[in-house]
């Protein structure tokens, strides 16, 4: 491995005159700068990251736990976050929780050990001693798309009731009043902030909350395909259906076809956070629309702000972004539109 001292040597300079005209600190003579840098070039030389991070305590890595990697929604997220961070010289690494918290912890105890600069979670359980001695040990984190109770660190979320009161008032005011639910698990901030907005929205119209029409999956399609079968067995079936997140509304759309029910005709879907297939779709999906990429790349903006500026005490921000409601053919209405 070509060394510091090899570049030195070839450029006839002291190593410490080589270090410092390759790491861009001290004084060193404009030709003399070159002559190392073109040494370098030529030795195919590389600098030992590891020990530069050691001795200027950053290792400009950022490291982001996402509950779903396979969801397109923190795809957009992570890709925000990533065009934030480069070009203030921060390099990502990208743990997938698969929203299982015991996974969550092994990354958070990996992290730790690799001394990461900051950390962007989207919590997959809930706050755990590790996570709180992180950040009480001055790492800076930032919590996407979920908050977790007690936990003084910045977040960004998405104004889940808005959206739901959005999708739900839209399902009421085309005349359907026996509405279905394919919640998230309520042990997660968005699984709980949607399943009260959904009864919220519906108690203040006067409609029914049937705790039958009320289901729990675990934000994978594949819960949301079994979970269908329920209204499906029922001899009143929900006229209309909203779906928690997109890969749920995927499993339910699956789930309604294989059984032939037809859309909207025979139940109307509406699913939250709007996909690029959604409207390809035959009808086409009616969905609440999702920042996701505003949501990371927001989120990498906290987390510069916290890295470069010296000693900053600022106390815990929380921004709010709001949703859209795309609506399309799949909830019974004939002309798409935004609202």
């Amino acid at each position: 491995m070509v060394t510091i001292r090899d570049v030195a040597r070839r450029a006839g300079v002291s190593v410490a005159t080589a270090a410092r005209a390759l790491g861009s600190y001290g004084y060193v003579r404009g030709t003399t700068r070159e002559r190392v840098r073109r040494a370098a070039r030529a030795l195919d030389y590389h600098p030992n990251v590891i020990a530069r991070s050691m001795i200027k305590g950053r290792t400009h890595t950022l490291a982001v736990i996402v509950s779903d990697n396979a969801n397109p929604f923190f795809a957009a997220a992570v890709r925000g976050i990533e065009d934030v961070a480069l070009p203030h010289g921060y390099g990502i690494t990208l743990c997938n929780a698969d929203e299982d918290a015991a996974k969550e912890s092994m990354y958070l105890r990996v992290i730790r050990e690799r001394r990461v600069d900051g950390l962007v979670l989207s919590p997959s359980g809930e706050a755990t001693p590790l996570l709180r001695a992180m950040i009480r040990g001055g790492l800076p984190v930032v919590q996407i798309d979920r908050r977790l109770h007690g936990v003084t660190a910045d977040a960004v979320v998405i104004d889940n009731r808005a959206g739901v009161r959005a999708a739900v008032e839209h399902l009421l005011r085309l005349g359907h009043r026996r509405i279905g639910m394919i919640a998230g698990p309520r042990r997660l901030y968005t699984g709980r902030e949607r399943l009260q907005a959904f009864r919220t929205t519906m108690r203040r119209a006067g409609a029914p909350v049937d705790r039958d029409l009320v289901v729990e999956g675990d934000f994978k399609a594949g819960s949301a395909y079994e979970l269908v079968r329920t209204f499906l067995r029922m001899r009143r079936r929900p006229t209309a259906l909203f779906v928690a997140n997109n890969l749920m509304t995927i499993g339910a759309l699956l789930g309604l076809k294989e059984a032939g029910v037809r859309i909207p005709q025979d139940m109307a879907i509406v699913g939250f956070d709007d996909m690029e297939w959604a409207p390809i779709l035959t009808p086409p999906l009616t969905a609440v629309a999702q920042p996701g990429y505003a949501l990371g790349a927001t989120a990498a903006g906290l987390l510069m702000q916290r890295l470069t500026t010296s000693g900053d005490r600022t106390p815990p921000r929380t921004v709010v972004l709001q949703p859209r409601l795309v609506i399309r053919q799949s909830c019974g209405a004939e002309q798409p539109a935004w609202t």
